[in-house]
């Protein structure tokens, strides 16, 4: 009997011990739930309808942001694109919010409601949609990454985690803006003004006409419209690294109000409106490679880094056509060589009528099924496809690997070719230059030269496209 009872007991105090258990993690997973709770109901912020946000700071005056068709700006204290992905974190944090503690101010002494730090708070947050809005007080932080907020319109304080005082408070909500330098709107860019220096030959001027890109200054040429291109692509990649001041009291501390260096881009449409604006300044720091730098006229100063820095001023030999002219080889039916005479009388010019042009030592023409060439005083004969194919790529692809802004040098110039089209229309004129056993040049007159290497060997000899040669 003894026994039985001893083990009637034991199991009463093995239930009863379990029963405990089972009471007291229900108790515990209650507590948790209840200990921590959002800060806003599931769907009180309507995060997609969001559409403006303020911040107000003690001693700052308020940065306003408002979402418009074409996206977020900043709307004051002055006009500036924002950076979408920062300001989707300023709603994403303040809607995830999580609370452990809330107390009502009212109840407790004035020394404890002032260690709240809400009595003014350090920063006050609002957020808007149409029809409705949150506003968050944030005040003191605590321990273990906590701080004080009250949501305006309750009665209580809570505690909450500190992510949005990380932001909002001790952030820079100037780094809520875009940083970038160019952002491409709806019109075409039809002109490109780069000014490296003050020296009226330190600007550089592109313009786009009938399809085509020219440099304007500081010489007259063809422009490469893939450099074009990619220079346009760079620019609006690029990206101010940080900003430094909001409406400084003299711009020229920072270099900026005449600076040496500036971008401007012209809408095609009308030629003369500026679409995009970037002036550039002092360096950051002595013996620093960045700079401060200005966008569009907007009242802030940013630093722009060498990455930056080097997307705007590239070299401007860049933006040269390295080709000897820009013809398509398809349409080219004639081509001829005049050799150059220093002295201005030669063989062919003396066999010339008084005034006529110079005779040219061959000419090649398209045929129906090849090339043809024709040297003074003789008949036209086959000529080499091969050859004549590899002339037209020499001077209408090849692309020189240097290029140098100088007028060609008269002691190595040797001739030019004439490309000429259907009904004999002119189409091109590539003058040719080559040092001795070196390296050639080409231009087309205009103050440019491309330079290849002593293996681009331009044939210029009737000889060298007589078939079976």
């Amino acid at each position: 009997m003894k026994t039985r009872s001893i083990y009637i007991l034991a199991v009463t105090a093995l239930l009863a011990v379990i029963g405990w258990w089972s009471v007291r993690g229900r108790s515990d997973a209650s507590a948790d739930r209840s200990a921590r709770a959002s800060l806003f109901a599931a769907d009180e912020i309507p995060l997609e309808q969001v559409d403006r946000i303020e911040l107000t700071r003690s001693n700052e005056e308020p940065i306003v942001f408002v979402r418009t068709a074409s996206g977020w700006i900043q709307q004051s204290p002055f006009a500036h694109p924002a950076d979408p992905a920062s300001i989707r974190e300023v709603i994403d944090v303040s809607a995830a919010l999580q609370t452990t503690r809330a107390i009502d101010p009212a109840s407790i002494d004035p020394a404890a409601r002032a260690a709240l730090g809400l009595t003014p708070p350090a920063a006050t947050l609002k957020l808007a949609w149409p029809g409705g809005e949150r506003s968050v007080e944030l005040g003191r932080r605590t321990v273990a990454g906590r701080a004080w907020a009250h949501v305006i319109g309750r009665a209580e304080a809570a505690s909450i985690d500190a992510s949005l005082h990380a932001i909002a408070v001790d952030g820079d909500p100037r780094q809520w803006r875009s940083t970038q330098l160019y952002e491409p709107g709806p019109a075409d860019v039809g002109g490109i003004e780069l000014r490296y220096g003050l020296a009226p030959s330190q600007h550089l001027t592109l313009a786009r006409a009938a399809g085509k890109w020219r440099i304007e200054s500081p010489v007259s040429t063809r422009a490469d419209a893939d450099a074009v291109r990619g220079y346009l692509e760079a620019l609006a990649r690029a990206q101010a690294d940080a900003f430094v001041t909001d409406s400084p009291n003299d711009w020229s501390t920072f270099g900026l109000s005449a600076p040496e260096r500036s971008v401007r881009l012209f809408a095609a449409l009308p030629p003369d409106v500026i679409i995009g604006a970037i002036d550039v300044g002092v360096t950051a720091a002595e013996g620093a490679q960045e700079r401060f730098g200005r966008i569009a006229e907007r009242a802030t100063v940013v630093q722009l880094g060498t990455k930056a820095l080097a997307a705007l001023f590239p070299p401007p030999a860049f933006f040269v056509d390295p080709r000897g002219s820009d013809v398509v080889q398809a349409d080219v039916r004639a081509v001829t060589f005049t050799a150059f005479d220093p002295t201005g009388v030669s063989d062919a010019a003396a066999a010339a009528a008084p005034g006529a042009a110079p005779v040219p030592a061959f000419r090649l023409e398209r045929t129906l099924d090849g090339w043809n060439i024709t040297t003074p005083g003789a008949d036209p004969r086959p000529a080499s496809i091969e050859r004549a194919r590899k002339l037209l790529a020499q001077l209408c692809e090849a692309r020189a690997p240097a290029v140098a802004f100088q007028r060609m040098p008269e002691a190595l110039r040797i001739g030019e070719f004439t490309l000429f089209g259907a009904g004999g229309v002119q189409l091109a004129r590539v003058r040719i230059a080559h040092e001795p056993e070196g390296q050639w040049a080409i231009d087309s007159d205009d103050g440019v030269l491309r330079v290849f290497p002593k293996g681009f060997d331009l044939a210029i000899d009737a000889a060298a496209y007589q078939v079976n040669r």
